[in-house]
Parts: C-alpha cells; structure tokens; sequence
C-alpha cells in the first residue's frame, strides 16, 4: 500500500506560451499539442520576496489537445495537470495538460 500522499501529482502555473507546436496526431490517431509555458511571478519564501522564472514544456492529448490547438503563442494562461518524465530514456520533466484557462488582458 502506498503511503499517504505518495500519489499525490498535481500542478497548476500560469504564464505565456513561447512555443506552439500545432496540433498532431499520435501514431494511434490521438489528437495531441506539444508546448512550451514561461513563467514569471514573485513568491514569498522564507520572510523575502524570491523573483521566480522558468519554462516548462508541457503536452496534451485528446479534448484538450484540440482546444489548445487554436490558442497562439504568445496568450497568457492557467496549465493544470500532472508531471511526467519525458520518455522512458529521458528524465526531463514534462507537464500533461488536464485542464487551462486562458487569461484575458
């Protein structure tokens, strides 16, 4: 039985999308996005204010693939979803994307 908590994979960030790569299919004909997420916020860590960026690239397949196919380079949103090595041979983490809300400006 695993621990509590163990199981738990969720992670939710904001930020602008820097690469698009179109919509695809999988070999099995699943719909699937590939993209790129550039994040930049403030966050509080220990009593002081920590200027926080990253990039992270995320995937999504099937409903959610074909909403975010329209979406451009350059919108601002909300990623929500879970964290996965890349490839079995690959480490790098990749977020899959569950769910997003575009940001209107």
């Amino acid at each position: 039985m695993a621990a509590r908590g163990l199981e738990h994979n969720r992670l939710e960030l904001g930020g602008r999308i820097v690469h698009h790569g179109g919509l695809r299919h999988t070999p099995a004909g699943l719909p699937a996005v590939e993209l790129n997420l550039a994040h930049v916020s403030q966050q509080a860590e220990a009593g002081h204010v920590r200027r926080v960026a990253c990039e992270l690239p995320a995937v999504a397949y099937g409903d959610t693939a074909l909403a975010l196919a329209g979406v451009r380079e350059g919108s601002a949103l909300v990623l929500s979803g879970f964290v996965e090595r890349r490839s079995q041979r690959d480490g790098r983490l990749v977020l899959h994307i569950t769910g997003f809300d575009l940001i209107e400006e």
